[in-house]
């Protein structure tokens, strides 16, 4: 009777514990300014944030970051946390440190993570994440990023170079000139108002849509597995060869046929000679020029 007893008070405080509002359990906070170098580049590691990205004026660079965990429940173990900022050669690196592993019991566990990065808007961006979202506006410097299972949004920027690659992500970007180089795996890519005098995107079971200009001296490379490709041609003019399998492809009257077979098309549109290249399985090609 005594046993018994004294296992309803242990569930009952359990229960008490477990319906109990979620608890904090650790916290990291950082809000710093740090100085950038006049072609300096600010580096990140990070995991599980959400990443914001803005370029200015200023001539430092702003970082906050703030980080919270809470465990609504039991759980056994323990993580350190904590991020190294440092000044290298006129760059700025910021990378995050875990140790220790966090085991739930029974309940739940989750985080509010959030980074924040204030930078001159000539400066450039390497990224490097994992589960993280990224909003990047107004850097003209050049954008490079390898993120895995992430969604990405570049607004208002004048880069020269923007170098992606993303697993289970979609890119969105808006602007650009110079070199596109996008490498993505089940995410879709959504390119607006570039300028580009090159480009090079592979996409395997994603979307592609693009709006540029064609350089006379540009090349244009798309290669798609189980994908669909739209282009939107902004001003300038080319060669356009596809090569499908299993694909179909479809152009509005300002492109000529000039060569059509079940495998291959070759199409031409006037004002200029820019050679852009389409290779594409189990998809579908879509060729608009705006008049």
């Amino acid at each position: 009777m005594q046993r018994k007893v004294l296992w309803s008070a242990v569930l009952a405080l359990f229960l008490i514990s477990f319906n109990a509002q979620a608890q904090k359990e650790g916290e990291f906070h950082l809000d710093e300014n740090y100085a950038l170098g006049a072609n300096g580049t600010v580096y990140l590691s990070s995991e599980d944030a959400d990443v914001r990205i803005i370029g200015s004026d200023r001539n430092d660079v702003h970082v906050k970051i703030d980080r919270i965990e809470y465990v609504n429940g039991i759980r056994s173990g323990g993580r350190r946390f904590s991020v190294d900022v440092e000044e290298v050669s006129g760059d700025l690196y910021i990378k995050e440190r875990r140790s220790g592993n966090v085991r739930i019991s029974i309940g739940s566990f989750r985080t509010e993570y959030e980074i924040t990065i204030e930078m001159p808007r000539a400066g450039s961006l390497k990224i490097d994440g994992e589960d993280d979202d990224y909003v990047i506006r107004s850097v003209d410097g050049s954008i490079s990023l390898d993120v895995e299972d992430g969604d990405i949004e570049i607004f208002e920027t004048k880069t020269e170079n923007v170098d992606v690659v993303i697993e289970d992500g979609d890119l969105r970007l808006d602007g650009g000139v110079g070199r596109l180089y996008v490498r993505t795996e089940d995410g879709d890519v959504d390119v607006r108002n570039g300028a580009f005098n090159r480009i090079d995107i592979d996409s395997e079971d994603g979307n592609v849509s693009i709006e540029t200009s064609l350089d006379d001296n540009g090349i244009y490379e798309f290669r798609g597995d189980d994908a669909d490709i739209d282009l939107l041609i902004l001003n300038g003019g080319g060669s356009f060869f596809i090569a499908k399998d299993d694909g179909r492809v479809s152009s509005s009257s300002p492109f000529k046929v000039d060569e059509e077979s079940d495998h291959r098309v070759r199409l031409s549109l006037d004002g200029g000679s820019a050679d852009v290249d389409i290779r594409i399985n189990d998809g579908r090609v879509r060729l608009n020029a705006r008049n």
